[in-house]
């Protein structure tokens, strides 16, 4: 007899090696950066790996869907929920860092700066982008600025191949830690903390070239779980060690160049309603970017229900506070359906519906 969804997550609950909570109905709404979608069925969220690892083992024998859930930043959740569990990874945010040797380099707007070490940073799935540049710019550790600002987390930049002012994430990835559910044992849940390492339950991706593009990872369509990240940096102050912070003027130097791009991010509105960042992808071979194309067709300021694009900005879809994930997502079909009409192109969306309209609940 198949387990019913409250018994599933008690069984995540009870095992020895969980570690986090576990919650039922949970309206994923406060959890997304549009501030729209129904419920999560179950909502999971470990501490750890091995607590990851665990609660995906129980719910793979218990044949519960399972769905992954990181900063919410690029997700839409419809009305009618998430059926099954949800596995947010917010509680994997250890931040640590292996520096290197020191070496000769120099920066043009940084003449003090005469050698570096290189910098081996890895980071939970679940660390917000914004509390690594915090990091970054406490130990003077340079490779991140550009991402400044962005929302959502380690995890999801990876498995987004999140490309920010011309720089995808990829082009800092040295390794990627993660959970193959298809590879995970049924049995983990009646295991001792010593018959279990996190070498028996994780993988390990290494970086090649050749499994990335343009808003493409070789984690999109495949059951994999990111655990953790390990990126290649560079630390201006040779001293760093994680341990003490990085000299005043290194740090104040990262703390500008970050500064830049999260005031190019305000100019441009980013921050003003809640969204879910750029709703469409640019097709640089097309010549325009999508926003551009919006735009020239006169679709700024067009609203279903409390949907709207962005007056600002033809590439924002903004909640007016009062919008439905079905508001959304009409309003993304009804600009892809214009643009195709108007122009021949066919737009592809960034972001992705999860779950069930309302009417499918």
């Amino acid at each position: 007899m198949a387990l019913s969804i409250r018994e599933t997550g008690e069984n995540i609950k009870n095992s020895l090696l969980f570690k986090g909570t576990v919650d039922y109905d949970v309206p994923m709404s406060d959890f997304t950066t549009m501030k729209v979608g129904g419920p999560a069925e179950l909502l999971v969220r470990p501490s750890d790996p091995i607590s990851l690892a665990v609660a995906a083992s129980v719910l793979k024998k218990s044949g519960v869907a399972v769905h992954v859930f990181g900063g919410g930043s690029n997700t839409i959740i419809r009305d009618g929920g998430i059926p099954g569990a949800v596995i947010m990874t917010d509680g994997l945010d250890e931040v640590r860092l292996e520096p290197g040797k020191a070496e000769p380099y120099e920066i043009e707007d940084f003449p003090e700066i005469k050698e570096c070490v290189s910098i081996d940073l890895t980071a939970g799935a679940g660390t917000s982008i914004k509390d690594l540049i915090a990091w970054c710019i406490r130990y003077g550790i340079s490779g991140v600025e550009t991402f400044a600002g962005l929302p959502g987390t380690f995890g999801g930049a990876v498995f987004m191949n999140a490309r920010c002012y011309g720089h995808d994430f990829s082009s800092i990835i040295k390794s990627v830690e993660y959970v193959d559910l298809d590879g995970l044992p049924e049995d983990l849940d009646g295991k001792e903390s010593y018959e279990l390492s996190e070498l028996d339950v994780i993988d390990t991706y290494t970086f090649s070239a050749d499994d990335w593009g343009y808003k493409k990872s070789p984690f999109q369509g495949k059951r994999w779980i990111v655990t953790s990240v390990t990126v290649s940096l560079k630390g201006l102050d040779v001293y760093v060690s994680g341990k003490v912070g990085a000299s005043p003027s290194v740090c104040d130097y990262i703390a500008a160049k970050c500064a830049h791009f999260e005031d190019d991010r305000r100019d441009k509105g980013q921050f003003k309603a809640p969204s879910a960042g750029s709703v469409f992808k640019n097709n640089y071979d097309y010549g325009k970017p999508s926003g551009q194309i919006i735009d020239e067709l006169g679709l700024k300021g067009h609203k279903i229900g409390g949907a709207q694009v962005a007056p600002w900005h033809g590439n924002f879809i903004i909640n007016m506070g009062n919008a439905t994930a079905s508001d959304v997502e009409r309003l993304v079909n009804f600009v892809k359906k214009e643009v195709a009409e108007n122009t021949g192109y066919v737009l592809e969306p960034e972001v992705i519906f999860v779950g069930k309209a309302l009417d499918e609940a």
